[in-house]
């Protein structure tokens, strides 16, 4: 993984953020059973949404384990960050936060107009609430005083109509397109 420099994050990260309906905690293995019993319950969404065969119908919550301690691992390090998504305090989502170099390990996609130097790519799924909702959340809690990041591109892709619809809808607008194995994975960010 392209290793991201320690100083794109702020020295104190967030612990919790909440708006009126929904919070965001870092993704700990002290989460693993709540988040387990989310990532479960909608294979479908979330294969669609990750381009993976994840989760396998199978998926072991050992293997979920795993899956907790690199997230937590990779946001001590300061590589990325990984928050569950809880809705009255039930673990209903997650977001994935990392450099746009990080994010794109090596492909040849450029953010137009610039370098996309302190740009992120920022990723999520939700149950039970729009993908607007998420999206704008999201927004609100990475953006300043918190964090400084100077354009925050959310991604998605063909597969998840329901984000891209809501980017169009909060007006994200630029776009940058990747043509993966089996799908466009999209990016859009504010003009």
């Amino acid at each position: 993984m392209t290793r991201a420099s320690p100083d794109w994050l702020p020295e104190d990260l967030p612990t919790r953020w909440d708006d009126a309906e929904l919070s965001f905690v870092p993704l700990t293995p002290a989460l693993l059973h709540e988040d387990y019993a989310a990532v479960m319950r909608d294979i479908p969404m979330l294969r669609a949404w990750s381009g993976q065969d994840w989760p396998t119908e199978d998926f072991p919550v050992d293997d979920n384990l795993a899956d907790l301690q690199r997230h937590d691992r990779e946001q001590r390090e300061r590589v990325a960050l990984t928050y569950s998504v809880l809705v009255d305090g039930i673990v209903q989502g997650c977001i994935y936060v990392h450099p746009w170099a990080a994010a794109w390990r090596g492909r040849t996609v450029d953010p137009p107009g610039d370098d996309g130097r302190g740009d992120v790519v920022v990723r999520g799924w939700l149950h039970d609430r729009p993908a607007a909702r998420l999206i704008a959340a999201t927004t609100a809690f990475l953006g300043a005083p918190r964090f400084a990041f100077p354009r925050l591109w959310w991604q998605t892709n063909e597969r998840c109509p329901d984000q891209v619809a809501a980017c169009d809808a909060l007006g994200l607008r630029a776009e940058v397109r990747h043509r993966g194995a089996d799908r466009w994975w999209i990016l859009r960010a504010l003009p």
